[in-house]
């Protein structure tokens, strides 16, 4: 009881701040305001400043007091909400191998999140222009951001409007008495089948990006639209594998409970049966 009730003053707390940040940002910026053109300014304002600079920071703060315990089945955003399923194991060599084999069944090595690639990725957003190798947004495990990331487009343009995509992030044993020790040793006993330690597994979250522009709910900001069906990008990625004779052995761990939740964006209901397939590859 005590826990619900400090959870709702806190929820509540974080509603009052962001629509003091909204009351604040339009008193500052309406009263200048004497066009058409100078009242959507002030409205673009107020949304970017809203869904990219307060919204976010204020689900952080929510965040270092409502700290989510979840073994991670999902990926999170940076402000800690759910987003893509994990889906998928890899055992391999190193980096490079992972890489070189990915490379080989068609996907393309995503390139790093910064300022420039992410305006080459508006461009090729809007444009519809080739750039079949565009940043993939930072989501996390382990509390990091992934540690490199594929994919394939699905149009013609070759274009980052549509793609098929996965991240990936290397198994590490974390320090002591973090909580991520409980995560690495609940992937090292589902992953029993090929953990070694002449070989890294690199988890993985795949899906597919099916719009170019869609609305995350609990932000505003704007992201790409995705399909539900999270299986389905895992078995594809598995496909194109198998079609290059990568794979040398094909797994599947015991299948947990089925996850269905609320993704980023609004109608997405990521659908997984809970299982993780595990690849080794040659």
């Amino acid at each position: 009881m005590v826990h619900f009730l400090f959870r709702t003053l806190w929820r509540i707390l974080i509603f009052v701040l962001g629509f003091s940040a909204l009351g604040v940002i339009v008193a500052v910026l309406w009263p200048e305001t004497n066009s058409r053109l100078s009242i959507f300014i002030v409205l673009l304002v107020t949304y970017c400043l809203m869904a990219y600079l307060v919204i976010p920071n204020l689900m952080r703060l929510f965040h270092v007091f409502q700290k989510p315990h979840h073994i991670p089945l999902y990926v999170t955003t940076g402000d800690g909400w759910p987003s893509d399923p994990v889906t998928i194991a890899l055992s391999v060599r190193d980096v490079a191998h992972l890489e070189s084999a990915m490379n080989k069944a068609g996907w393309y090595t995503a390139d790093p999140l910064t300022f420039k690639n992410g305006i080459r990725e508006v461009i090729s957003i809007i444009f519809n222009t080739r750039y079949p190798a565009s940043p993939l947004s930072n989501l996390y495990l382990f509390d990091r951001p992934h540690d490199i990331g594929f994919e394939i487009p699905t149009n013609d343009a070759g274009s980052a409007r549509t793609r098929h995509h996965v991240r990936f992030w290397r198994l590490q044993e974390p320090e002591i008495g973090t909580k991520n020790e409980a995560h690495f040793h609940f992937w090292k006993e589902k992953l029993q089948h090929i953990f070694t330690t002449k070989r890294e597994i690199w988890i993985g979250a795949a899906t597919e990006e099916t719009k170019p522009i869609d609305v995350q709910w609990r932000t505003g900001r704007l992201t790409h639209g995705g399909s539900h069906e999270a299986d389905k990008e895992r078995d594809y990625i598995i496909q194109t594998l198998s079609d290059k004779k990568l794979i040398t052995q094909e797994l599947m761990s015991e299948p947990g409970d089925a996850l269905r939740f609320r993704g980023q964006q609004f109608r997405t209901f990521y659908i997984s049966d809970g299982s993780i397939k595990i690849i080794r590859l040659k």
